[in-house]
């Protein structure tokens, strides 16, 4: 594929982006020293690329529950990965996912710099790459009033503590419908559902998708922006009047 292919397959991503990572993957292929790209990926651009022939010895790094991931050709080397954790030593008052992406993207760093961001009570914990780490360790050190006290971690110290623990439910619904499934786990109405989906608020397998009548599967995974990520378990089961008993998982 040349660099013209490449880019139309991510129309709807920019196309300077997609031009800087068609030269990275290249580079990556090319090199027989390790390499890894500069930037975080979302899945619609890094599942897409793990099912191209052409890349098939490029590798994802990052874990499984990671939505952001960076590109790597497989070669032995030092994880590029850290952790920041930002305590608010403030307690009174509670910090959001927004309020820390906010404040790293106030020192000047670009969103795709830098990976996910999990909040777990009063603290926040960055996947960055190890170079950028200490930038954000000399400069942050206040989130709106709040003032906070920032740690780093090495990633193979940390990055199990962040793995999502799985809240199990049962529900009842009338279809498997994308849109019938993504309103009972926003717990919302059907018509607000298809709202998020046309407005490409939802994930399936981490890519967006605005097909509302697409058919989920066991196994699946639904991200619905402000609402959280789920997985679709089992299908126990019907009712009387004909509705599906599913299971599913919600990260947490």
């Amino acid at each position: 594929m040349d660099r013209k292919g490449f880019i139309k397959t991510f129309s709807e991503e920019d196309s300077y982006r997609m031009a800087k990572l068609f030269e990275s993957l290249e580079r990556a292929k090319s090199f027989s020293f390790f390499y890894h790209t500069d930037e975080f990926y979302t899945p619609g651009v890094w599942n897409r690329i793990l099912a191209m022939k052409e890349y098939r010895e490029i590798e994802v790094l990052g874990e499984d529950f990671f939505e952001r991931r960076i590109f790597a050709n497989g070669l032995n080397g030092v994880n590029p990965l850290a952790i920041v954790e930002i305590e608010n030593i403030d307690h009174q008052t509670e910090l959001s996912h927004r309020d820390y992406l906010g404040a790293v993207m106030s020192l000047g760093i670009l969103r795709e710099k830098f990976g996910d961001v999990f909040v777990k009570e009063d603290r926040a914990y960055l996947i960055v790459f190890r170079d950028m780490a200490d930038y954000i360790l000399n400069n942050l050190n206040q989130i709106g009033r709040c003032n906070v006290k920032l740690t780093l971690h090495e990633y193979e110290d940390k990055v199990l503590f962040l793995k999502p623990n799985l809240v199990k439910r049962e529900a009842v619904i009338a279809s498997l419908r994308l849109d019938v499934v993504v309103a009972e786990l926003a717990r919302t109405s059907r018509s607000k559902s298809l709202e998020m989906i046309q407005k490409g608020l939802v994930l399936l397998n981490y890519n967006e998708t605005r097909d509302k009548a697409k058919e989920i599967r066991e196994g699946d995974t639904i991200t619905v922006r402000r609402k959280g990520k789920f997985k679709i378990g089992e299908i126990i089961g019907t009712t009387q009047k004909g509705n599906l008993r599913v299971i599913f998982y919600k990260f947490e």
